[in-house]
């Protein structure tokens, strides 16, 4: 699965545009990039652990933020 960055978060990344993990849901996949490279955690989740407002994860050009945490995705 590929998980690309954007650009002001891209310095918690290694200055990577792209990210490739091995997961078989998304949420495996967030995980897998946050242990990774930690300091994208607090980028990306509030203290809470819930994903920041301003966050938007797609799957196959499909938003898919809401249902990353049911477990569907």
């Amino acid at each position: 699965m590929t998980i690309f960055i954007p650009t002001p978060l891209r310095p918690f990344a290694a200055g990577k545009d792209a990210v490739e993990v091995n997961a078989l849901t998304v949420a495996a996949a967030l995980d897998e990039l946050t242990q990774t490279y930690p300091e994208l955690r607090k980028h990306l989740f509030t203290v809470e652990g819930k994903m920041r407002a301003f966050v938007n994860v797609y799957l196959n050009d499909e938003d898919v933020r809401y249902f990353a945490w049911q477990g569907g995705y």
